[in-house]
């Protein structure tokens, strides 16, 4: 073995037998970074520079079987028209719904959890999909990553309150170790007086403030098809809402198949952040399924309000047939 001391001044040939020797070292053999570092008369910041030019020289190439099967096709389709920051569309081929429905709260936890770094803010939404997405990370992934949760919105009147921002806050900081922040606020308030009033109070301002300016949020879409806010909402008001042409919400926010915010009382008095803010953050992250999802998918990507997107193959299948009209 040549001396690294001279690493920099070797050919490229002898520059890479070392480094295939390192890494023959720390991946097959199983030595640690360390026991490579004194075998080799270095140090272990040595080798572990070395370990990462062999993965960028492609003399390491990593391969991660996922445990589910992803429509690539339907990837690309939906990047290039679209240029999303990251997508994951999933086969759905189990007749079995609940196992179907599985493998896309499973891919969106792995995905989380591959993102997720110390000292990062994760703003959260409500509802259904991300319960069962926060219940696999708390089943599955534990870490001791010091992280703070905050839910996006003010809590919202539902029958299930394990599904509501607050206990979802709590349970995606439990499973990473780290600490989580309430919105001591209902979701809607009478008029947009006492929202004005509420959201300058220090324990409301502060926690809003804070899922405003969040590195990340995890989310999902309401679809009006769905008539998901049947607690808030009558028969009346969705059908006048989709003669507006709304098609979803996200974060308590209404839009069209384009993307466009519609105007309505509900958000003068919605206690929550603002659509701009979804469009700032870093990474938002939208997990949905089925294809009567499409169109409220269709125009949050539209409006750019998400960034990242988790679906399954019959949601991805609708959003292109819809989009190419």
């Amino acid at each position: 073995m040549e001396n690294l001391k001279n690493y920099e001044a070797m050919s490229i040939q002898e520059k890479w037998n070392i480094l295939a020797t390192v890494a023959n070292l720390y991946y097959n053999s199983e030595l640690t970074q360390n026991q490579i570092a004194e075998r080799l008369y270095t140090s272990r910041s040595k080798i572990s520079r070395m370990l990462k030019e062999a993965r960028e020289l492609g003399i390491v190439e990593i391969y991660i079987r996922e445990p589910w099967e992803r429509d690539l096709e339907y990837e690309q389709k939906i990047q290039e028209q679209f240029h999303l920051k990251s997508i994951r569309i999933i086969k759905q081929k189990d007749t079995d719904k609940e196992k179907a429905k599985n493998l896309i709260y499973e891919a969106a936890a792995y995905y989380l959890d591959s993102i997720i770094k110390e000292n990062m803010v994760i703003g959260i939404s409500w509802g259904n999909t991300l319960y069962h997405v926060i219940k696999y990370i708390a089943a599955n992934n534990h870490k001791n990553i010091p992280v703070t949760v905050v839910p996006i919105m003010g809590a919202a009147n539902i029958n299930s309150p394990e599904k509501d921002g607050l206990d979802l806050s709590k349970d995606l900081a439990s499973a990473y170790g780290g600490k989580y922040q309430y919105i001591y606020a209902p979701l809607f308030v009478k008029n947009r007086e006492i929202k004005e009033s509420l959201i300058q109070d220090d324990n409301i301002k502060g926690p809003l403030n804070l899922a405003k300016n969040a590195d990340v949020i995890l989310t999902s879409v309401g679809s009006v098809v769905y008539k998901s806010w049947h607690n808030y909402l009558s028969s009346k008001v969705f059908d006048a809402l989709e003669e507006k042409g709304v098609v979803g919400h996200i974060g308590g926010h209404f839009f069209n198949i384009y993307g466009q915010e519609l105007d309505s009382a509900l958000t003068e008095r919605m206690i929550g952040i603002d659509m701009d803010d979804f469009k700032k953050c870093r990474e938002t992250i939208c997990i949905a399924l089925g294809e009567k999802k499409a169109e409220a998918v269709l125009g949050a990507i539209r409006g750019n309000y998400i960034s990242a997107l988790i679906i399954d193959d019959k949601c991805a299948k609708k959003i292109l047939e819809i989009s190419e009209k």
